[in-house]
């Protein structure tokens, strides 16, 4: 008698885990994304200052 109680139970605990979960994938890919543009903007500017110093521009 109290074991549809306790699964019951799991059961709620599962979909609340589920939706917790969801959430923090949705946080963790959009910080992905910000490091990813941000990455590519410190690569730039790299590949630039290396051009510049190569052509002389910079000492």
């Amino acid at each position: 008698m109290v074991a549809p109680i306790i699964w019951g139970g799991l059961a709620v605990a599962g979909v609340l885990g589920a939706g917790w979960a969801a959430h923090e994938a949705g946080d963790a890919a959009e910080s992905g994304a910000k490091l990813a543009k941000w990455v590519t903007v410190a690569g730039g500017l790299y590949v630039s200052y290396r051009a510049l110093k190569a052509s002389g521009a910079l000492k």
